[in-house]
């Protein structure tokens, strides 16, 4: 079967795992079908982006439901999400929040499926992370590389997903106290 054969059961398909009302993304998924039908492929392809967008603005929204609730004395600005400006660099989608106390500033994002991933994996499997200042530690009974220059701390989860808490020239009890707020179980759940 050619590829532009297996297009319409790879749209049904997708209807299929979707809910059973109609939504955004079922709508758009139907708009691209027909105009697949009619040949339109031009718009048949912009409807199918469309839909991918808003399931990756979806996930990122579910994940900025995962950052941490605001320590006492602290303030927090909007959480912001990230969804389709990743797509350029291969897709993914993410939430982040900067956490504020005084001239203090705690940076805690969460991304799925980003590129970024596998780079971070090398750097920490290969010891250039000892390298470059970092240094393995366990938070919480998880692996996590914590680089002194950066004031940051970084995990995968799953191997999905890379959750980093960053605050340049504080002490390392402080971006712990961050890390150990975020909520790995949901994290990890969130990842299937």
């Amino acid at each position: 079967m050619n590829a532009r054969g297996a297009l319409p059961l790879v749209i049904l398909s997708a209807l299929s795992i979707a809910p059973a009302h109609a939504d955004d993304v079922t709508d758009q998924i139907n708009e691209a079908l027909a105009a697949y039908n009619k040949k339109d492929v031009p718009t048949a392809m912009a409807g199918l982006e469309a839909a991918l967008n808003l399931l990756r603005q979806g996930r990122a929204d579910s994940y900025g439901k995962l950052l941490p609730a605001v320590p006492a004395g602290w303030q927090a600005d909007e959480i912001e999400t990230i969804a389709s400006g990743l797509a350029a660099l291969g897709g993914g989608a993410g939430a982040s929040r900067k956490y504020r106390k005084g001239d203090d500033t705690v940076t805690v994002s969460i991304l799925a499926d980003s590129p970024m991933l596998q780079a971070l994996s090398a750097f920490a499997s290969s010891g250039i992370a000892a390298m470059a200042g970092g240094r393995t530690t366990i938070v919480n009974g998880r692996r996590t590389i914590y680089m002194k220059d950066e004031g940051s701390f970084s995990t995968i989860v799953s191997d999905r997903i890379l959750v980093r808490v960053e605050g340049r020239g504080l002490p390392e009890a402080t971006l712990k106290q961050f890390l150990t707020a975020i909520d790995f179980a949901a994290v990890e759940k969130a990842a299937k």
